[in-house]
């Protein structure tokens, strides 16, 4: 190849009289003067004279006269020749270095039209020159392509790849060593989490909407005069609450993702789509969503800033989509009169009459007829069925159907925020400002649309919503045989905007579409939403994960802390997570908020989402994204936590760990579970299956490492028998292999039997076991009861369970009236160990049945309530003659003065976290409420045994509990000042629950996972909290959970994602707990009597005659849950708030 520059002939101009009509009919007028006054003509006719209207369109880019400047080839030539011949020539830099020159397919595009060519000598090195590419973009409308558009967009990607885009390569100023610019070369992909940390916060402009109404909207935010809305916003959830009404009514329209711009060497800017190698001077413009991801980090008032836009925009209605047809009123056989005319008036103009006549109502005039007018007046339009219905017996196909125009917002919840949901509306919005309907799982029946339409807001729980969905997996249509296809009510409305708080929840994965998506998928909205402060796990806060860190009382450390981890997770780490993550989010972009060009809508080219926005390509290579951080700002709205700072500053949180030294009971349970690992690690020579730490034998070895995390609070899933085993196998091997056993594991069988022997002849440890009992320590107890009340042998003190403590103290409260209370107890404690051994064979038998056949592993029994309580908590009296005394004297009956029972008094507990937390509730509640995470019922059980001995009201917000309980709970304790504490699963803290009444927040053993530590922490400390908070975690020291907690700070984050599961897959872990040695207990500790072996409490507490607690009745019917705990929903509604027309900012 020796010609550079292509002939004329080679590229043939676009003639006018080639380009015929639509339809081939008639040819497209090519005078300008007859364009020009047609596109005057239609400006005029759709477009408002107002000055204030701007059509929103991109900049005209005039047509180049000229090819595009793409870039250079650099070459030299190899042989010395008087002619430069491109066909001797070599490439130089790049991935082509040392390569021909591809001269053939230069040719090929130079033939076509799509390229020209021209050569620079190099001006410092002889031989070598740059061979500049210059590019004629696919939209210029100047050539007619000569050959298929594809095989030349083919070829141009392959050329790309030879291409240098500097200037100096551009002008011949290059040497041999020059680094290689290529427009292949993106920068290093940042990860989710830091894209995510670092949008920026919203920026809303109300003088840049057109739409008047909206703009009055935003105005009426920013200058907190919302109409019906009593809770002042901050500046931050103004900005959100603006941009979220600025991006329903304005939105942005912006350039195909898949073409990113670059810039020429000289210059000239271009739009380029490296998948397809498709080159253009103009990208197609797509318009934003009009909706998003309202993202602010958790407890920063999300639902606030809901309620504010729905507040602000009440009455507006729904738009027509543009490509529908509206349907015609029906004409009127008369002149209708000057309020029809006005109502028709108002419909037609959409004008929101809602706000103006509640105002006027407020004011005390009212106008029934008007209002009745406009809700009987509505705008339809018609939408083509995608399922056409089968003929009914007229043999009539209905292929459409009507859709009404409203201005409803529907707002889908979880079932666990229903509650809540209702709550926040009534604190937030004046009494009748918004008509709402509550729809759940005890709604049969949606409303018909004309009812629909009164209502300002439907709150349906989204298991209510699912059950909308009726059709099979392929929506075919047919109708069933009991009648017509169910029509749900909600699909007859195009609703004013749909809002889904958690709303990741309904995306599910790619491959499975969840009713609640179908459904979406049949609905009309005008605008849509997702409220979710995570929407993924790569989609969070920089600022929640750091919650679950120690505190750092420097406020300039804690900024470079966060500032650090932002800067130390920039890059993804751990792919394969972020890659499920994108392809969650990808659900909601595509089926939910229908973002252009992912939708693929009807009549668009097809945009591949894994071609151009997965970590990977389509052969498992890691790639960079350039579109993602384009995509999640036209989304998403959320500050940065820096801007919320400037508004609003949370009260401060302290979080540490307590460490506590185990009590001796404490180091019984956690040392025979030592006891199994290290005899079936010596026994079975660490190899085969028989070792625990086999391969096959992970699931096993996964539940033995949960239990000896648990029994760091309490265990009693080791029977006599189960211990003995391993103590006799231990003995056995030693015996067999006295000659060759190592004495490392002499010394660890060794002290294997020597636990496992501690542990069978000890008689509280054995009472605890057999009855599943925490133990109690009483001192001053009944002497002549002593005896039928004990666990073990009786003493002074005496060693109690907490449920017969609990039944010892009920008896004596019902008998207190009696002339000598302590009268019975002794038959009363025969009854209640009876009750006690019963319950506990029971409990053994149903464990025995649950137990996976061939497994050697012991489980805990799944213990059940011995007492049939009548009170949620210690509030209220459970006997019925006591209830009856109290209501016919002033004054309850006390214990005398001089009774021996007021003596008798609680010094402590088996379990050393028991005692701990007895004291710090004790001491706090009063005071504060406080927030219990446990991990396991059977905790639960025994915390809440714990509490009620002490009269302390609590409610336990367990997973045993039907849905609708826990949102009443939840509800009772943020609003009852009498609830002070309450129990909660830690997997049932989720996203979403708002318990900002608590400051005092305890973890009954660590967690492993950061982030799940940090939703919990976040339950308490978020926008409403007034007080400091305070989060405790107690670990045992020397256990495995205090070496887990270690290694949990020093894991990266790549480590704690591919260990998220079980400990076991991080190797670090899995030495440790290999190398997992047997607490010691200190010498004489098994001679200090029963008080050495228990965890005693600082401030003993009275068993009997406990009256100073509040007497406030509560509703007998099921409160109470942990494990198998039957509980009874009080019928409690959350406390009414007083009317009130003063406009205050409320942070409770």
């Amino acid at each position: 190849m020796s010609l550079l520059h292509p002939s004329e002939s080679e590229c043939t101009p676009l003639d006018s009289s080639s380009v015929s009509s639509y339809d081939g009919s008639a040819s497209l007028p090519t005078s300008p003067e007859i364009m020009g006054q047609m596109l005057g003509e239609l400006q005029e006719s759709c477009c408002p004279t107002s000055s204030a209207f701007s059509l929103d369109r991109p900049p005209e880019i005039k047509e180049p006269t000229t090819p595009l400047d793409l870039g250079t080839i650099r070459v030299y030539q190899c042989l010395e020749l008087d002619v430069l011949e491109l066909d001797s020539c070599l490439c130089v830099g790049g991935p082509h270095a040392s390569t021909p020159f591809p001269g053939t397919k230069i040719d090929a595009l130079i033939e076509r039209g799509w390229i020209e060519t021209d050569v620079v000598a190099n001006q410092s090195h002889a031989g070598h020159y740059s061979v500049r590419i210059l590019v004629n973009a696919e939209n210029m409308g100047r050539f007619i392509r000569k050959s298929s558009l594809l095989e030349c967009r083919r070829l141009l990607k392959h050329i790309l790849t030879y291409v240098d885009k500097s200037k100096s390569a551009w002008n011949g100023d290059w040497g041999p060593d020059t680094a290689f610019e290529s427009y292949l070369v993106c920068p290093e992909q940042e990860s989710l989490f830091y894209l995510f940390n670092t949008l920026p916060s919203p920026a809303p402009l109300a003088e840049k909407i057109v739409d008047v109404h909206a703009r009055r909207a935003m105005e009426d935010i920013f200058d907190n005069s919302v109409a019906g809305l009593q809770t002042l916003l901050y500046s931050y959830q103004q900005r959100s609450a603006a941009m979220m009404i600025q991006r329903e009514t304005s939105p942005k329209r912006s350039p195909d993702p898949r073409k990113p711009c670059f810039c020429g060497p000289t210059g000239q800017s271009f739009y380029y789509d490296k998948e397809e190698g498709i080159l253009l001077l103009q990208p197609p413009l797509y318009e934003e969503p009009r909706g998003g991801i309202l993202a602010e980090t958790m407890g920063y008032g999300k639902t606030l800033i809901c309620l504010a836009v729905i507040s602000a925009t009440k009455g507006h209605y729904s738009r027509m989509p543009e490509d529908r047809l509206g349907i015609p009123r029906k004409a009127r056989l008369e002149v209708a009169s000057l309020a029809e005319m006005a109502v028709a008036k108002i419909i037609d103009d959409a004008v929101p009459w809602k706000v103006e006549f509640h105002d006027l109502a407020m004011s005390g005039f009212h106008h029934d007829r008007c209002l009745d007018m406009l809700r009987s007046s509505f705008k339809e339009y018609t939408e083509r069925l995608l399922t056409p219905q089968t003929p009914n017996r007229n043999g009539k196909r209905r292929t459409e159907k009507s859709v009404r125009l409203c201005s409803t917002n529907l707002i889908i919840v979880p079932p666990n925020l229903l509650v809540q949901w209702q709550q926040e509306i009534k604190k937030h919005t004046e009494a009748g400002a918004l008509d709402v309907l509550v729809l759940d799982h005890t709604c049969k029946a949606i409303p018909h649309r004309d009812q629909l339409t009164d209502y300002d807001v439907v709150l349906i729980t989204k298991g209510r919503f699912d059950q909308e969905y009726r059709d099979d997996d392929l929506n075919t249509g047919k109708r069933p045989r009991a009648g017509e296809q169910y029509q749900s009510p909600l699909t007859d409305l195009r609703w004013l905007r749909v809002i889904l708080d958690e709303g990741v929840g309904f995306a599910s994965t790619a491959a499975v579409r969840t009713n609640a998506m179908a459904m979406l998928e049949k609905m009309y909205f005008d605008r849509r939403w997702v409220v979710s402060g995570t929407p993924s796990n790569s989609l969070r806060g920089v600022e929640v994960g750091l919650a679950a860190n120690e505190t750092i009382s420097d406020k300039g450390a804690a900024h470079n802390d966060l500032q650090h981890t932002l800067q130390k997770r920039r890059r993804s780490d751990v792919l394969d997570r972020e890659s499920r993550d994108l392809d969650k989010l990808r659900m909601i972009i595509t089926r939910f908020l229908k973002v252009q060009p992912w939708a693929n809508m009807p009549g668009s080219d097809h945009a591949s989402w894994s071609r151009y926005l997965s970590p990977f390509d389509n052969k498992g290579r890691r790639r960079n994204v350039t579109g993602l951080r384009g995509l999640l700002e036209s989304i998403i709205v959320r500050h940065t936590i820096e801007d919320i700072e400037i508004d609003l500053s949370l009260p401060p949180l302290h979080n540490q760990v307590v460490y506590l030294e185990p009590s001796f009971y404490d180091k019984l349970s956690i040392n025979l579970f030592n006891t199994v690992l290290v005899s079936n690690a010596v026994t079975s020579e660490r190899s085969d299956e028989d070792y625990m730490f086999h391969p096959k034998n992970r699931r096993q070895l996964d539940l033995l490492i949960s239990n000896l995390r648990q029994s760091s609070f309490h265990w009693v899933g080791f029977k006599k028998h189960d211990v003995e085993e391993p103590v006799r196998i231990s003995k056995k091997y030693l015996m067999e292999n006295a000659q060759t056993i190592s004495a490392t594991d002499r010394r660890l069988l060794m002290s294997a039997v020597e636990a496992g022997e501690r542990a069978v002849n000890d008689p509280g440890w054995l009472a605890f076991s057999t009855l599943h009992e925490v133990g109690v320590i009483v001192d001053d107890f009944p002497e002549q009861a002593a005896e039928t009340w004990a666990l073990g042998q009786p003493s002074q003190p005496l060693l109690l369970g907490t449920v017969q403590a609990r039944a010892a103290q009920k008896y004596v409260e019902e008998h207190v009236g009696d002339d000598d209370p302590m009268e019975g107890l002794p038959g009363a404690g025969l009854r209640a160990m009876q009750a006690a051994r019963k319950r506990a064979v029971d409990e053994d038998r149903t464990a025995a049945k649950n137990r996976v056949a061939g497994s050697q592993l012991i489980e805990e029994p799944k213990i059940k309530d011995q007492t049939k309580r009548k009170r949620i908590t210690s509030l209220a009296d459970s006997s019925a003659s006591k209830r009856a005394r109290l209501n016919n004297s002033s004054q309850p009956p006390s214990l005398p003065p001089d009774s021996p029972l007021r003596n008798t008094k609680i010094i402590g507990f088996s379990s050393a976290k028991l005692s701990y937390l007895v004291d710090q509730i004790s001491l706090h509640q009063p005071t504060c409420k406080i927030i219990v995470f446990y991990d396991t019922n059977n905790v639960a059980f025994w915390l809440a045994e714990a509490l009620e001995l002490l009269s302390f009201s609590f409610l336990i917000y367990a997973n045993t509990l039907p849905q609708t309980l826990r949102s009443q709970y939840l509800s009772l304790f943020n609003s009852n000042p009498a609830i002070r504490i309450l129990l909660m699963d830690i997997r049932q803290a989720s996203h979403g629950l708002h318990i900002a009444a608590a400051n005092r927040v305890y973890i009954v053993n660590p967690i492993w996972q950061p982030n799940i530590e940090a939703q919990a922490i976040k339950r308490a400390h978020r926008i409403g909290q007034t007080k400091p908070v305070y989060v405790e975690t107690l670990v045992l020291r020397g256990t495995l959970e205090d070496r887990m907690l270690k290694r949990r700070k020093e894991m990266s984050n790549v480590e704690l994602r591919r260990a998220e599961k079980s400990l076991l897959d991080d190797g670090t872990m899995n030495r440790i707990i290999k190398e997992m040695g047997f607490l010691e207990f200190a010498k004489g500790e098994e001679e200090e009597g029963l008080e050495g072996r228990v965890a005693r409490l600082r401030v003993p507490q009275k068993l009997f005659g406990r009256t100073n607690f509040d007497e406030t009745m509560v509703s007998e019917q099921d409160s109470r849950s942990a494990g198998s705990i039957t509980e009874r929903a009080p019928n409690l509604e959350p406390q009414s708030q007083p009317a009130t027309s003063k406009r205050v900012r409320i942070d409770g």
